[in-house]
C-alpha cells in the first residue's frame, strides 16, 4: 500500500521496495560470515578482539552444551533467559540458544528481584545465562518464583575468550552438535521481547527468525553496510533495536562491532576514535551527551563516521541542528520503529534526509494512517492518524496474550502502533505523538509532544516532559516536569507567560516542576508512567 506516494523513486540507489526475506534462521548469518571471513574481527571489547571464526566456534560449543543438557529435544519452545550486559558472551549465548532450537528471552541486567520475578513466571525458562553481577537478584527472583528451573550458567564479561578457554572444533561433535530441527522453520519464535506494547501493559512480543532476518537485511540494504564497516555497539543488545539493528545487521554484513558494556560518553568518544567507527546508532539523549563530551573537538572526534542514526524520541530539529553545526560532514538520520516490528519500520534515505521526519517505509513494508477510533478506516490524505504497519518484520503476536494480539494486529496483518503520524507531500512520515499518551482535559485532547517542543525553546530549559496527572475536578490535567540548563536560575515562574502566546488555554500545563532528570528507559524514551505515578512535588520548586 503506497498511500499514493512514489516511495520507490526516493529510495537509495539499488534498493527495491519489493522485498521478501530468505527462508533461513537468524544464526545462519553468523555461520555464513564466519566461513567467509574467519580471521576478520567480529567483536572489539575492551582490549579483546574476537575474530568471526573463533566466535562461531564458541557458539557451536555453547549450542552443543545446551543440547547435551536435554534442552529443546522434542520440544518447540524451550526458553533461555539472557540476563547480560553488552559483552561477547551475550553474542555467543544468543546465537547458541537459537542454533539449539531454543527461544531467547533477553532482559535488562539491571532489573531487580521484583522486576525479574514476573518474567520468570511468565516465560518459565529452562536455562539462563546470568552475569555474576546480577546473580543475587536473579537467584532471589528464581526462588520467589517457586521453580526448580532454570539451569543457571553464570557469566563474566569477556571470560569466554580468555586464554586457556579452548576452542577445539572437536568438542561440538563429541557433545552432539545440533542441526536445524526438521520440525522448526523460520516462522517459529526466535525471541520473546518484553515491551509495554501497543496496547499498554508489560507483555512479550513473539519475534520469529523470519522477522529478525528481514529487519537485518532491510537495514543493510537501506544503508549499504559491508564488511568494511565498524558499528558502535552502545545500544543494549537485550533490547530489540540493539539486538537486530546493531548485532544481527552487523554480523549479516560481516562488519565489526565495537561493543560498549555500559554507556559513558567520554569512553564512547574514545572508542569511536580508536576503532574508526563508521556507524553509530543511539537515542537522542546519547548523542546529546556525546556532543557535550566531545565539545569543540566534535568534528575531529567523529570524523570516521559516515552517518549516525538517532531514534527513540519524538523528532524535532533541535538535536539535528546541533549535530549538523558540530559535525557538518556526518549526517544525522532519523528513523522509526517499535519492538513489535523487530523493530525498524522507516528510515530517512541517506542521500535524501528530511529533518523533522522519520523517513520512508523500508523495503517490503506498507504503511497506512487510520482513525484511532475506527482503526480499519484510513484517514483522508493530509490528515493525521494512527500509524499502522504491514511487512515481514511484524511480530507473530504477544506471548500467551491472544486478546492483546487481536487488538494489536488487525485483519490483513496490519500492526497498530499506537503512534500518531502524518505524511508530508512526498510521503515522508512525521511522528506527532503517542496515542496512549494523549491527555484528556475537560473533553479536549492534548498532545504532550506539542507542549514539550515549545518548552524546549525556552532558553533555560534542557529537557521537558508533560504528563496527565489525576485531578478530582477535571479527571486529568497537564503537568510539566522540566530539567534546567546549567547556570539557569532555579525558577520557572515565567514559563506560563512564555507558553501563553503559543498555546490555546486548555493545552497549557496547570503546574510546573523542576526536576534533576527525566526518568527514561534503556533506549532513552521518557517514562511518563513513572512521573505520573510518583508523588507530585508541592508548589513549583525543585523535585
Amino acid at each position: 500500500m503506497s498511500q499514493g506516494f512514489d516511495w520507490q523513486a526516493l529510495y537509495p540507489q539499488g534498493v527495491d521496495r519489493a522485498y521478501e526475506p530468505p527462508r533461513k534462521y537468524i544464526w545462519q548469518f553468523l555461520e555464513e560470515t564466519a566461513r567467509k571471513y574467519p580471521e576478520k574481527p567480529a567483536l572489539l571489547f575492551n582490549d579483546l578482539t574476537v575474530p568471526y571464526g573463533r566466535l562461531w566456534n564458541r557458539v557451536r560449543i555453547s549450542a552443543s552444551v545446551l543440547r547435551s543438557r536435554g534442552f529443546a529435544r522434542g520440544k518447540r519452545s524451550d526458553r533461555v533467559m539472557l540476563v547480560l550486559p553488552n559483552c561477547p558472551e551475550f553474542v555467543v549465548h544468543y546465537y547458541a540458544a537459537l542454533r539449539a532450537d531454543m527461544v531467547v528471552v533477553a532482559v535488562n541486567p539491571k532489573l531487580t528481584r521484583d522486576e525479574l520475578l514476573p518474567l520468570i513466571i511468565d516465560t518459565e525458562p529452562r536455562a539462563a545465562f546470568v552475569h555474576v553481577d546480577c546473580a543475587g537478584e536473579f537467584e532471589a527472583a528464581r526462588v520467589a518464583a517457586h521453580v526448580r528451573e532454570p539451569k543457571v550458567f553464570y557469566v563474566r564479561s569477556g571470560n569466554e575468550f580468555k586464554p586457556g578457554r579452548g576452542d577445539s572444533s572437536v568438542l561440538p561433535q563429541v557433545l552432539g552438535e545440533p542441526e536445524p530441527s526438521q520440525s522448526r522453520t523460520d516462522l517459529d519464535v526466535a525471541v520473546l521481547q518484553y515491551t509495554s506494547g501497543t496496547t499498554g501493559g508489560l507483555k512479550a512480543a513473539m519475534i520469529s527468525h523470519r522477522n529478525l532476518v528481514a529487519n537485518a537485511e532491510q537495514n543493510n540494504q537501506w544503508f549499504g553496510w559491508t564488511e568494511r564497516d565498524v558499528i558502535l555497539g552502545a545500544l543494549p543488545l537485550y533490547h530489540t533495536w540493539g539486538m537486530c539493528c546493531v548485532m544481527n545487521a552487523a554480523i549479516a554484513a560481516g562488519a565489526t562491532i565495537a561493543l560498549i558494556e555500559e554507556f559513558n560518553a567520554a569512553r564512547v568518544v574514545e572508542e569511536i576514535e580508536n576503532h574508526a567507527v563508521s556507524v553509530a546508532y543511539g537515542s537522542g539523549t546519547m548523542f546529546q551527551r556525546l556532543l557535550d563530551s566531545a565539545g569543540e573537538g566534535a568534528s575531529d572526534a567523529f570524523a570516521s563516521l559516515r552517518y549516525v542514526k538517532a531514534g527513540a524520541m519524538l523528532i524535532d530539529r533541535t538535536l539535528n541542528e546541533r549535530w549538523a553545526n558540530a559535525v557538518p560532514d556526518v549526517p544525522m538520520i532519523n528513523g522509526y520503529g517499535l519492538t513489535e516490528a523487530s523493530p525498524e519500520v522507516t528510515n530517512n534515505p541517506p542521500g535524501r534526509v528530511r529533518p523533522g521526519t522519520v523517513g520512508l517505509p523500508l523495503p517490503g513494508t506498507d504503511l497506512r494512517l487510520c482513525h484511532p477510533e475506527t482503526p480499519g478506516t484510513p484517514v483522508e490524505p493530509g490528515q493525521e492518524g494512527e500509524i499502522q504497519v504491514r511487512g515481514p518484520q511484524v511480530m507473530l503476536g504477544y506471548w500467551s496474550e491472544p486478546a492483546a494480539t487481536r487488538m494489536a494486529i488487525l485483519p490483513g496483518g496490519w500492526l497498530r502502533t499506537g503512534d500518531i503520524g502524518a505524511f508530508d507531500s512526498e510521503g515522508y512520515l512525521r511522528i506527532v505523538d503517542r496515542l496512549k499518551d494523549l491527555i484528556k482535559f475537560r473533553g479536549n485532547s492534548i498532545a504532550p509532544g506539542e507542549v514539550e517542543k515549545l518548552l524546549l525553546t525556552h532558553p533555560g530549559v534542557r529537557e521537558a516532559c508533560v504528563v496527565g496527572m489525576p485531578d478530582a475536578g477535571d479527571g486529568e490535567v497537564p503537568v510539566a516536569f522540566v530539567v534546567l540548563k546549567e547556570g539557569a536560575p532555579l525558577d520557572v515562574t515565567d514559563l506560563p507567560d512564555f507558553l501563553e502566546p503559543h498555546l490555546a488555554p486548555f493545552k497549557r500545563p496547570r503546574r510546573f516542576h523542576i526536576v534533576h532528570q527525566i526518568p527514561k528507559n534503556h533506549v532513552g524514551k521518557p517514562l511518563r508512567r513513572v512521573l505520573r505515578e510518583m508523588p507530585e512535588p508541592s508548589g513549583r520548586g525543585p523535585a
